[in-house]
């Protein structure tokens, strides 16, 4: 699935400057090397975003931690509900419990602030009841 932003970009892609990369032996890959036409590889695309993670922050990373990255950003700055979390997980291929085990790199202690919070929220109108 496809953000509906990117689809003009994208097929302009397809239409227009990928028949000038495509060589004879790769016709049905839609990415392809820049520089040889070649079907992307797995390296060819872990290197494409390390490079530009690196030209962008100044920091090395990879694609993997780049998800990690961004599922960490998502449940620590955000409010998002487990239906927001469970599609993002199903969207990166995995499961909620697979994204919250393997990809949240939150502390424990920022891991369960919203208990904390809701414990104190609740102590606090229990004793204003009184």
């Amino acid at each position: 699935m496809i953000a509906i932003e990117l689809q003009h970009a994208i097929d302009d892609f397809v239409y227009n400057w990928r028949p000038a990369l495509c060589k004879s032996e790769s016709p049905n890959n839609l990415f392809l090397q820049t520089k040889t036409g070649k079907q992307l590889t797995q390296d060819s695309v872990y290197q494409i975003v390390s490079r530009a993670c690196y030209k962008f922050t100044g920091k090395r990373t990879n694609p993997h931690l780049l998800r990690d990255m961004l599922v960490t950003h998502v449940r620590q700055t955000s409010n998002a509900s487990e239906k927001q979390l469970e599609a993002l997980a199903l969207y990166m291929g995995h499961s909620v419990s697979m994204q919250r085990d393997s990809y949240d790199r939150r502390t424990i202690e920022q891991k369960v602030a919203p208990a904390v919070d809701l414990l104190k929220s609740v102590n606090a109108n229990s004793s204003s009841t009184i």
